[in-house]
């Protein structure tokens, strides 16, 4: 989605500027990675789609892999958007990994790149700050500036020990929590590009066992 320059003229010009050109190198990229190998996307040609320098690149962005961090963040505040309307705990997991599941099929190319990344150590969990017209300009709609770019972790940790009633500490919540997190990143990586289809139905598979398992007598 995109908002109306009339949402944005709320910002200062600058702010304006800054936002419409990080998200315009961000969509810059995620065209590309589709069709082209991460490694093989250049800085230059990011630019090139906005038309500025190389310079004005790391002005905003540290590195081309923190292009990655910044899809993370926006994925994020997106798919929290997508699940809050659903009841904390059980409910909000699954529309959780439904609106995953979505963004995945989308642009499946994307994620696996940043899980190759995240493999490599590459610190892509450390989420850059997303300004208010950036949320605007991605998102258009005003409740998306309130959502934190929460780690999966915690915000699984958090609806897990709702839908047991327990506390986000108890050491059964913890076990859970780093079950879902291998499903998150696991089920993509198996099934693969050819079955992506399926992802759905298995990542709800994998959440219905963990469930399960807080709820064993």
């Amino acid at each position: 989605m995109s908002t109306s320059a009339v949402s944005l003229d709320r910002y200062p010009l600058r702010e304006r500027k800054r936002a419409r050109l990080r998200v315009g190198l961000w969509r810059a990229l995620k065209e590309r990675i589709e069709t082209t190998p991460f490694t093989d996307i250049s800085v230059r040609e990011l630019t090139a789609a906005m038309e500025v320098s190389e310079p004005t690149f790391f002005a905003h962005f540290t590195s081309k892999a923190q292009l990655l961090a910044y899809h993370i963040a926006l994925w994020r505040i997106g798919t929290t958007l997508e699940a809050a309307h659903h009841p904390d705990g059980a409910p909000f997991l699954r529309a959780f990994f439904t609106s995953t599941a979505e963004a995945i099929r989308e642009s499946p190319q994307m994620w696996f790149e940043i899980t190759a990344e995240v493999a490599r150590g590459a610190g892509l969990c450390e989420a850059p700050e997303i300004s208010a017209a950036e949320r605007l300009l991605v998102f258009g709609i005003d409740e998306a500036l309130a959502v934190p770019a929460t780690p999966q972790s915690e915000l699984f940790a958090r609806h897990l020990a709702t839908a047991w009633g327990q506390g986000p500490d108890d050491p059964d919540v913890d076990q859970a929590t780093t079950a879902l997190l291998a499903a998150f990143y696991g089920v993509p990586l198996a099934l693969g590009h050819d079955r992506l289809d399926e992802l759905d139905g298995a990542y709800h598979h994998q959440i219905e066992h963990v469930l399960a398992y807080g709820r064993r007598p």
